[in-house]
């Protein structure tokens, strides 16, 4: 009797065992979904951590995404168009049908509050390289207005060239490596050395250039986004660990590119890779999208 006391007295003193928190996430690269599965992906995320979330669209859906309590979220404008539609997903993207938004119309929806961000930007989809004079002006308005870009760069969905194949549903016929090699970039860095630039996907698998950039350019971020599962685990994580090797780890950001599951293998993913501190986990996570975005 006295020992089942002892043993009931010693399970109250016991510290409680409560649920693990999930980490604070930032998710820089989301794509607008549609509007009722973009608000229930938002829902979902608010359970894994997400507090920061960068919503990539068209101005219709940027205009038309719901007030989160809980989460920021930077709106950002995707640009150029293939015949007037997004890449990958074939939705129109501005109402005059065309393939580029006016400067004059991005500086109106920055004043207005419905652009916080510009990117993805998709030029190389039309096999257009990132130096082009038609993206100057953009990149000329970003910097003057201290707004961040996203550039996508190095590859695609595969199969997104050939009609044949069945995904993704709309296809872009001109996406072209030679346009999406990192090493292109640079002219921009340098005409803009104020503008605040991520690379989508880490430029995967452009992994020399890559390493370049970011050593001659410590403006230059890059995402993760994508890489969680569009290719094998362990390509991932070597990748990922030579920009950390190579002293990184403060300017890699977190992204899912997908919905609410995709945000959740991604933090796995990270959690996963035993070469990371725990500090390295948190900034990757959160603290370097709270520095590249100045929040």
């Amino acid at each position: 009797m006295r020992h089942s006391l002892l043993l009931f007295l010693a399970a109250l003193s016991a510290p409680l065992s409560l649920p693990a928190q999930p980490p604070m996430v930032a998710d820089v690269h989301f794509h607008h979904l549609g509007a009722e599965a973009t608000a229930t992906s938002l829902a979902s995320m608010d359970s894994l951590g997400v507090r920061l979330a960068v919503v990539i669209g068209t101005p219709a859906q940027l205009r038309s995404l719901p007030p989160r309590t809980g989460m920021q979220i930077i709106k950002s404008l995707t640009l150029p168009c293939i015949g007037g539609r997004m890449p990958n997903s074939g939705v129109t993207c501005y109402t005059d049908g065309g393939d580029w938004p006016s400067v004059d119309t991005v500086r109106a929806l920055v004043r207005e509050g419905q652009v916080q961000m510009l990117g993805e930007i998709n030029a190389q989809y039309a096999g257009i390289r990132i130096d082009d004079a038609r993206m100057e002006p953009y990149f000329a308005l970003a910097e003057k207005l201290d707004i961040p870009v996203s550039i996508h760069l190095g590859v695609g969905p595969p199969g997104a060239s050939y009609a044949a194949s069945r995904f993704p549903p709309y296809k872009s016929p001109d996406y072209s490596g030679a346009a999406g090699d990192p090493m292109v970039l640079e002219s921009v860095l340098k005409r803009h050395p104020r503008l605040r630039v991520v690379v989508a996907h880490a430029a995967w698998p452009m992994h020399d250039a890559m390493l370049y950039l970011l050593y001659m350019h410590p403006q230059l971020y890059v995402d993760v986004s994508v890489l969680q599962y569009a290719i094998p685990r362990a390509a991932y994580t070597s990748y990922l660990q030579d920009i950390v090797d190579a002293g990184f780890a403060t300017r890699v950001l977190f992204g899912s590119d997908g919905n609410a599951h995709r945000v959740k293998e991604g933090v796995d993913a990270i959690g996963g890779m035993t070469f990371l501190t725990a500090e390295q986990r948190s900034a990757i996570l959160w603290g370097n999208a709270q520095r590249f975005f100045q929040k």
